[in-house]
Formats: structure tokens, C-alpha cells, sequence
């Protein structure tokens, strides 16, 4: 559910998950050792965080909200699907994606919305997984809310910064990681990527 974090101070402590939560195992992000305590409690004590926050995704009732709120909101639907439409056309979009445009531009449609920054290769494994988990989502509202929901990825192209995505790390033949790392085209840096033309090196 689209949730806009206020500010907020990241520098608390991680608090225990409360005992008796129902529901399917969980990836405990709080075992990364780069993951910040604000989204730790997210994931696992929203009750701690719920201040800064528009719902608690766990909920059933706040998806209600959200999606009554987000129905609520005026939003030009035709100039928007018309964008993406001109936007999939030039991309030869596959007739799910075209349907799911379709979708959106009828009154009533919710989107569930994520993103990531540009990447080399399609980027970091996460950035497909967000993908999935987004249509995933749609198709979980759809099912239990009976309305309409779409998912919507957007690529943030309009970064400078050319050294933080030059790179992606794969998996060789023996399943070894090896890092690919992309000369940078002309303008890498000053241009953003959206505006780099990859040339024959790629």
C-alpha cells in the first residue's frame, strides 16, 4: 500500500517482534547488517513506527483505507495511461502490460507503486523481486478487495550517477560472483542516465 514516511529518527534501537503474529514466515531483514532499525520495525513491530506512517501493510483494514483514499483521489487517468501507452508501444509491451494500462485509466483502478534506480543488466537482483512482489500485491487487492488494482514500476532515470550503477555482479559458470562493470559512455556523470547511449563496449 503506498505509505509516505514523515521524518523520522532511524538512530533507535531495533525492538523485539511482538510474539503471536500470525500469518506465512517472513525474511527477517534485520539480519542484514546494512538494513537501517527504521525498516526493521516496519516489517516487524509496526507498532513502533506507526506514527510515521499512513498504515500498518499487515492490516486488512488499512488497505481498505488506503484504497478508499487512493479511489478518492482526482487523478487525470486518460493523459496517464495515453503516456504509458506511447511509452509500451515503443517498447513492444507484452499484452498483459497493455491490459494492465487499460486498467488503469478506468475510474475506480488503484495502483500498487515501486521503483528502483537504473541499473546495469536490469540492476540488483531486489529490483526484479520488488517487481514481482508489486504484482503480486495488485492481484492480492483485486482478489480481496474486489476492486480493480494495476502494479506500476517506475525506473528512476533522471540519477547522474553513473559509477553507482556501471556495475552488476553475476554468477560465472562454477556459480562464482564476478562483477561487470561497464565503461561509462559519453556524458556518464554530468548526463542523466536516461540520456547515455550505451555504444558497442556494452
Amino acid at each position: 500500500m503506498p505509505v509516505e514516511p514523515k521524518a523520522a529518527d532511524q538512530s533507535h534501537q531495533i525492538s523485539a517482534p511482538p510474539t503471536g503474529r500470525e500469518g506465512p514466515a517472513r525474511l527477517d531483514v534485520r539480519q542484514a547488517p546494512w538494513m537501517r532499525p527504521l525498516a526493521g520495525d516496519y516489517a516487524f513491530n509496526y507498532g513502533h513506527v506507526a506514527p510515521f506512517y499512513a498504515g500498518d501493510p499487515a492490516s486488512p483494514e488499512a488497505w481498505t483505507r488506503a484504497i478508499a483514499r487512493a479511489q478518492q483521489h482526482a487523478a487525470n487517468r486518460a493523459a496517464i495511461a495515453r503516456i504509458l501507452q506511447a511509452q509500451q508501444a515503443t517498447r513492444s509491451a507484452p499484452s498483459a502490460a497493455l491490459d494492465a494500462t487499460r486498467t488503469l485509466a478506468a475510474d475506480g483502478t488503484v495502483a500498487v507503486v515501486t521503483g528502483q534506480q537504473a541499473g546495469v543488466f536490469g540492476g540488483p537482483l531486489f529490483t526484479l523481486l520488488k517487481a514481482i512482489t508489486a504484482l503480486q500485491l495488485a492481484r492480492r487487492v483485486s482478489e480481496k478487495h474486489g476492486t480493480r488494482a494495476v502494479a506500476v514500476f517506475w525506473v528512476d532515470a533522471e540519477d547522474h550517477d553513473w559509477a553507482e550503477i556501471a556495475s552488476s555482479t553475476v554468477l560465472d559458470v562454477n556459480l562464482q560472483p564476478r562483477t561487470i562493470t561497464v565503461p561509462p559512455p559519453d556524458g556518464a556523470g554530468e548526463l542523466p542516465v536516461a540520456s547515455l547511449t550505451l555504444d558497442e563496449r556494452i
